[in-house]
């Protein structure tokens, strides 16, 4: 029996130690996903059989947010994949239930980034199918569809979803299939009464600036821009389809020679009745993004490149002149006038500006303290609202927003300059036209750390009166925030609000929410010393606080970005103040303490040795 015994403990013995030795060494974040993932699953499947939870929204998210959670945790197990394509599912399901538009652009996001980041997953056929699927059913986007078949069926020949996606097509789609290599010599056809009626927009012109390793193209539209990239190969290519749109008849056939070491050149042309194709011929390329603005309608494509030839003249088209009567994009740029314009309306050539080098007396570069001081910030970006034909907001006195905005401008260059340290970029210097959108362009162009957009606000009621700081946001902070902001961008509220969905798209494509945290910092520390240096014993300032909207001139800045509305200048006591050249210095004075208080935290501390 003791025999016995001591045999049933030898083999118990070797078997826990034969389990130790042939168990797979999964680390533990393996089991805490898998449950995680379960509780995500389980939840999703008692939401799908409660007609009661299936109505609110909060249930439906509350399971994206679990899967969503799986990703962020554990990125490295199994579960996260199973968790991608599950949370797009989600987000399909619940469109389908409430036909929010905002749900299935999420839905179309998500199942392009599962395929992408989980290329091999069982699921990652199906996720390109169902793209397929909603940009035809829902999106009625053809172009869109059509690319997420080539990528399909070239990443999956043999899947059954690819048969089933081509199926969807029927036997157009060869005729729709034509070689990209083609585009040189396809002969742009005559459009039909058909085929334009089906076009929404009149692509009108292509403009682009350039400079250093980085170019700027802007697609000028007469309607709302909606359009699919592709990149291509052999030669190195972006191309762009814009659905429901044709090319005015003002555009050349010729390609738009850039040669900026960044792109070749850009040639566009009709690539279906209802497509325009715009090429970006490469030369080399880092980075590109692309976002879609409004009032008017344009399409924005920043390219950065490898090796751009920094430190030349900018290339500059905008404002320029269009030659030909047919298809393409040709344009002269208008030479730049160097004298001070005495006329507004002339005055609207957009120009770039930047300090040259301080340097000593035997020719070498001086160290500015921001240099010896191993900043970060080392170059900063002074916006002055508004300029030229757009005076901004007007006073009942007759003051000028645009007047009031350059003058502090010019007195916070000399500021930074000479205090801080810093190289200074100004967007203007005089009263000139520049395009919302070209603002940002020359900020990061010229290398910019930070950037600082000055304006002055107004309101319906003369009684509204403060100072407030803005950064850029997904949705503004409250109904004043999106009149102010319309108003910046030169627009209505009404078009404001419809922007929700494209500008939440364009500002997670773009990754702004990277610099969302130091941008909150700058506005804070500026709308902190606005408030109190402003403030005397016997006027107190209405501190407004910090806020959020979308604003033109803070997209795509790629650095910490603010725009401070240092008064009202509708209110007529703040109209007589803001008229004053002490007073201006006075913000010229707080917006600088602001701007050095936050540099200052981002000092290197001195060790004592």
């Amino acid at each position: 029996m003791l025999k016995h015994g001591r045999s049933s403990i030898a083999a118990f013995t070797a078997c826990a130690i034969l389990l130790c030795i042939t168990a797979p060494a999964y680390p533990s974040y393996n089991s805490e996903a898998g449950h995680m993932y379960s509780v995500a699953s389980q939840r999703l499947a008692n939401l799908k059989k409660s007609s009661k939870k299936i109505k609110y929204r909060s249930y439906w998210m509350d399971c994206i947010q679990t899967f969503e959670q799986v990703e962020k945790k554990f990125p490295e197990s199994p579960r996260a994949a199973d968790a991608c394509f599950d949370r797009a599912g989600v987000y399909l399901d619940l469109y389908r239930h409430n036909k929010y538009s905002k749900d299935l652009d999420e839905a179309l996001q998500v199942f392009g980034k599962c395929q992408t980041a989980y290329p091999k997953h069982a699921k990652a056929s199906e996720a390109l199918y169902h793209v397929i699927d909603l940009s035809l059913n829902n999106k009625k986007d053809a172009a869109s569809a059509l690319n997420t078949y080539t990528k399909l069926s070239e990443a999956y020949p043999k899947s059954s979803w690819t048969k089933k996606a081509k199926a969807r097509f029927g036997p157009a789609l060869r005729e729709k299939r034509k070689p990209e290599l083609e585009i040189k010599k396809m002969p742009v056809p005559v459009l039909t009464s058909v085929g334009a009626a089906k076009a929404e927009g009149v692509v009108k012109t292509i403009r682009h600036w350039s400079e250093g390793a980085y170019t700027r193209i802007v697609i000028d539209q007469s309607g709302p821009v909606h359009f699919q990239v592709q990149e291509l190969k052999n030669p190195d290519r972006l191309v762009f389809d814009l659905s429901n749109a044709r090319v005015d008849n003002s555009l050349n056939k010729e390609p738009l020679p850039i040669n900026d070491g960044i792109l070749k050149q850009v040639r566009a042309s009709q690539y279906a009745p209802d497509i325009v194709r715009v090429v970006l011929d490469l030369a080399s390329i880092k980075s590109y993004v692309a976002f879609p603005l409004r009032e008017p309608d344009r399409l924005v494509i920043d390219v950065t490149g490898e090796n751009g030839r920094a430190g030349e003249n900018p290339v500059v088209s905008a404002g320029t002149e269009t030659k030909g009567d047919s298809a393409g994009v040709r344009q002269t740029a208008k030479p730049e006038d160097k004298t001070e314009p005495k006329d507004e309306k002339k005055s609207e050539v957009p120009q770039l500006f930047a300090q040259k080098p301080e340097t000593q007396d035997n020719g070498g570069e001086r160290l500015t303290l921001s240099r010896q001081m191993g900043l970060k910030v080392k170059t900063i970006a002074i916006d002055a609202g508004h300029g030229g034909h757009d005076p901004g907001a007007i006073g009942k006195g007759g003051l000028k927003e645009k007047t009031v905005t350059l003058d502090i401008a010019k007195r916070l260059a000399v500021l930074v300059k000479g205090r801080l340290g810093c190289k200074v970029v100004m967007t203007r210097d005089k009263d000139v036209f520049v395009p919302l959108d070209k603002r940002p362009f020359i900020a990061k162009a010229r290398s910019a750390d930070l950037f600082v957009s000055i304006h002055v606000n107004a309101n319906r009621k003369r009684k509204a009166k403060g100072i407030e700081t803005y950064i850029q946001g997904l949705k503004a902070s409250d109904r004043e925030a999106m009149a102010t902001a319309a108003r910046e961008n030169a627009m209505s509220t009404k078009s404001l609000s419809e922007l929700d969905s494209d500008v939440d798209r364009m500002l997670k494509d773009l990754k702004i929410d990277n610099k969302l945290e130091e941008s909150l910092q700058l506005a804070w520390t500026v709308q902190t010393s606005l408030v109190d240096s402003m403030a005397t014993p016997r006027k107190k300032v209405v501190n407004l606080g910090v806020k959020r909207a979308f604003f033109y001139v803070l997209m795509n800045t790629n650095i910490p970005s603010i725009l401070a509305e240092v008064g009202f200048i509708t209110n007529a006591e703040e109209e007589k103040l803001l008229n004053k050249d002490s007073y201006r210095q006075a913000i010229a004075e707080a917006l600088y303490q602001g701007v050095k208080k936050y540099v200052d935290a981002r000092s290197p501390q001195m060790m004592g040795i």
